[in-house]
C-alpha cells in the first residue's frame, strides 16, 4: 500500500536544484503558485522517502536508488530554509508558527536524518534550533498528538546532538501528555476522546518507550491501548465520526511496538491489516494527508512481531463499557458492534452480523432563513443516561440544542484581511489568532432554538445479536422557525478538522432523508421519528 504511493511522493516534490524551492513537497506553492508561502506540513514526506530507499521491502524497486536520498536530504533542507528565524514554521497561514505543522516536520526530519546516517552540521543545526523552539511554545486547545509528537521530535533530537537538555524537555513533554489522559485511557482532543488521533499519540509515545526505556509509561500505554480497542470494528475499519475530532487516523506502528505485551494492541494492529486486505481501511487521499501515517506503516511492517498475545474469545452475549468521562457507549456481542457519541448528541455507527456498517452522524436541519444547524456538535457536559434493561439490554437516552455549522470558506478578501493582518501585527499574537480562528471555525457555538433528544434502546436477539431501536424527538422552541429541509447524515462533519472527509468504505453509505417530517414538523412544532436496526 505504501509502495504504490511513491510515485506521488516523487511528483510532489520539487526535483530542481536549481531552483529555490528545490526539495520543497507543496506542489500548490512551488509548482501551481497558487499558494504565497509553503506549508512546511508537506515535508514530513522525506522520512516516508528516506525509508524507502533505505529499506529492502518486498517489491521496492526504488531500494537504494540514489535520487530519493538526494530528494529526502534535499526535501530536509527546504524545511530548514523555509522556517523563520528562530526555527517555527506556517501551516495554513503566514507567521502562524504553527506548532502541528513544526511537530510532524520536525519528526520526520529527524528520523529521516537517522535513517540515512548523516553527519550535517547545517541540519544538525536546523534540528537543535527547531528542537528548542518545539519545546518553548506550545499552543491554544489542547491537542495531546502534537504533544506527544513534540516529544518524540525532540528525544530524537535530543539522540542526534547529545544535549541532555532536550532529552529533558522531551521527558517533560511526555509527562504533560500523561496529565491529559484520562483514567478511562483517552488523550485530550479539543476537550474530547478522538479514537483516530489516540493512535497517533500511542505511536508517538510507544516509540519513546523503546527509544529511552521509559518503563513508566508502560501501565498508561496499557490504558490507552484499551481505550483504543474499543473503536476497532467487526470489518477491521476504524474511528469515525464520533469521534471529538470526527476522525479515520490509523497509526499502526505503536501497536506493533506493543503487540508482544499486550493482546488489545496486537488485535488492533491485525484488525487492521484485515481492513486493508478487505478494502475497508480509510485512505487519506488528499495532498496534505497522504503522506501522514506512510512512514508509521512500513515502521509497522518492520517491526511486526511475530511473538503475539492473542486476546480471548469475544462475548458470548452482548458486553456494553459506559465511557463516561468521554460520553461513549460501546456494545459490543459475538457478531455485532455499536458505537454511539453520547457526547456528540448520539452520532452512532453500528455494524450487525450481516457485517454491513449503518451509520448516523445525526441530524442536519436546514431553516428557512438559510441557517444550517445540526445535533452533532461534541460536548461532553451534554445530558444523557445509561440504563441497564431487565433483559440483559440498556437504553440510552441523550439531549440537548442543535447548533449552527460553519461551512465557511475563504474567499480573495478574507484571504487579503488574514494574511495583511499577520504581515503586519500578527506575527506578534500568534496564540490569539489561533485562538481566534479555533472559536471562529471550531470551538465557537451558539444554541438554535431547535431541541432535539434520542432514545437507543438495545434489544438482546438470541446470544450473539441484538436490535437497534431508536427514537428521535424534534421540537422547534421559538415562534417563527421554519424548517425547509432535513436529514440523517452518515459522514458529515460539523467542525473544521483537516483529517476529516477521508475515503472509507462505510462513507458511500446513503444519507436519509427526511422530507416527509418537514411540513408536521413546521405545523405542530415537533415530530417524533422511529427507526430500527437491522430494518
Amino acid at each position: 500500500m505504501v509502495l504504490a504511493t511513491v510515485p506521488r511522493l516523487l511528483g510532489a516534490v520539487d526535483r530542481n536544484p536549481y531552483r529555490a524551492t528545490y526539495g520543497c513537497f507543496d506542489r500548490e506553492f512551488w509548482h501551481y503558485r497558487t499558494s504565497a508561502f509553503a506549508s512546511e506540513m508537506y515535508q514530513e514526506a522525506v522520512y516516508p522517502l528516506a525509508l524507502v530507499y533505505n529499506r529492502q521491502l518486498p517489491g521496492n524497486r526504488w531500494y537504494g536508488e540514489p535520487r530519493l536520498r538526494e530528494l529526502a536530504i534535499a526535501g530536509m533542507r527546504f524545511a530548514a530554509r523555509n522556517s523563520h528565524s528562530d526555527a517555527s514554521c506556517d501551516d495554513y497561514y503566514p507567521y502562524e508558527r504553527a506548532l502541528g505543522a513544526a511537530v510532524f516536520s520536525l519528526v520526520a526530519a529527524a528520523s529521516a536524518y537517522c535513517e540515512l546516517q548523516l553527519d550535517d552540521d547545517e541540519l544538525r543545526a536546523w534540528l537543535t534550533r527547531r528542537a528548542h523552539w518545539v519545546a518553548e511554545h506550545g499552543e491554544s486547545g489542547r491537542l495531546a498528538n502534537h504533544h506527544a509528537l513534540a516529544a518524540w521530535g525532540i528525544a530524537q533530537t535530543a539522540a542526534i546532538t547529545g544535549s541532555l537538555e532536550l532529552a529533558d524537555a522531551a521527558e517533560a513533554r511526555v509527562r504533560q501528555v500523561l496529565y491529559w489522559q484520562s483514567a478511562e485511557g483517552w488523550f485530550e482532543e479539543y476537550g474530547g476522546a478522538d479514537p483516530g488521533y489516540q493512535t497517533v499519540t500511542i505511536d508517538a509515545l510507544a516509540k519513546y518507550r523503546r527509544h529511552s526505556g521509559a518503563r513508566w509509561l508502560d501501565e498508561p500505554l496499557r490504558r490507552a491501548v484499551a481505550f483504543a480497542r474499543h473503536f476497532a470494528h467487526p470489518d477491521g475499519s476504524y474511528g469515525g465520526e464520533y469521534g471529538s475530532r470526527g476522525t479515520y487516523h490509523y497509526y499502526p506502528h505503536g501497536f506493533e511496538l506493543l503487540a508482544h505485551d499486550d493482546a488489545a494492541a496486537a488485535a488492533l494492529a491485525d484488525g487492521w491489516l484485515g481492513a486493508i486486505e478487505r478494502g475497508h481501511a480509510a485512505v487519506p487521499g488528499d495532498d496534505r494527508l497522504y503522506a501522514h501515517p506512510l512512514a508509521s506503516f512500513i515502521e509497522a511492517y518492520c517491526d511486526w512481531a511475530p511473538r503475539r498475545i492473542v486476546e480471548g474469545e469475544p462475548p458470548a452475549c452482548a458486553q456494553v463499557s459506559v465511557l463516561s468521562d468521554a460520553g461513549f457507549v460501546v456494545v459490543r456481542a459475538a457478531d455485532e458492534h455499536t458505537v454511539v457519541s453520547a457526547a456528540r448528541g448520539g452520532v452512532v455507527k453500528h455494524f450487525a452480523s450481516d457485517g454491513a456498517p449503518r451509520s448516523d452522524a445525526g441530524l442536519i436541519v436546514e431553516l428557512t432563513d438559510g441557517r444550517v444547524c445540526v445535533s452533532q456538535q461534541h460536548d461532553r457536559s451534554r445530558h444523557w443516561n445509561w440504563r441497564p434493561t431487565a433483559d440483559g439490554g440498556g437504553e440510552l437516552t441523550v439531549s440537548g440544542m442543535l447548533e449552527p455549522a460553519r461551512f465557511e470558506t475563504a474567499t480573495p478578501l478574507k484571504q487579503a484581511v488574514l494574511h495583511l493582518g499577520m504581515v503586519s501585527v500578527g506575527r506578534w499574537c500568534r496564540t490569539l489568532v489561533r485562538r481566534l480562528l479555533q472559536q471562529r471555525l471550531i470551538t465557537g457555538r451558539k444554541a438554535v432554538p431547535i431541541e432535539f433528544s434520542r432514545r437507543m434502546r438495545f434489544l438482546p436477539q438470541g446470544d450473539k445479536a441484538y436490535r437497534v431501536a431508536i427514537v428521535d424527538q424534534i421540537r422547534l422552541t421559538q415562534a417563527g422557525v421554519q424548517v425547509r429541509r432535513m436529514s440523517y447524515g452518515t459522514d458529515h462533519q460539523s467542525v473544521y478538522t483537516a483529517a476529516t472527509g477521508v475515503y472509507q468504505s462505510a462513507v458511500l453509505e446513503p444519507w436519509t432523508d427526511l422530507g416527509e417530517h418537514v411540513d408536521a414538523l413546521n405545523a405542530e412544532r415537533q415530530v417524533t421519528i422511529e427507526r430500527e436496526w437491522p430494518a
